[in-house]
């Protein structure tokens, strides 16, 4: 889920991620790695409006660094969220083609 490199014998990565998981646990964590990267990116997206208000306002007496360095940071944080939501919708839909889902009807069955 993180894409980060593990031994060909390992069996956890090192964000915790165990590999012999099913695809449904899979998506399940997926599903929930993107609410969460959804949560983060509106309430970075809120903080970045307060943001640009407050450089216009610090602009105006002076202390335009200091916003501008608060400005940046919240934007870099922004992009990073961007980028954890596309690549866990890009893996979702991966996940969708190699491993298509059993109809509820059929899991109930089991």
């Amino acid at each position: 889920m993180c894409h980060r490199a593990s031994a060909a014998s390992a069996w956890r990565c090192g964000c915790g991620h165990e590999f012999s998981q099913t695809a449904e646990r899979v998506r399940a964590l997926l599903r929930d790695q993107q609410t969460s990267a959804w949560i983060t990116l509106i309430a970075l997206v809120m903080l970045d409006g307060a943001a640009a208000a407050g450089a216009v306002y610090a602009a105006v007496h002076g202390f335009i660094v200091i916003a501008a360095l608060g400005f940046t940071a919240l934007t870099l944080l922004t992009v990073r969220a961007v980028r954890k939501l596309l690549v866990t919708r890009a893996t979702l839909r991966q996940l969708a083609r190699r491993d298509p889902a059993l109809p509820r009807a059929i899991l109930r069955r089991r």
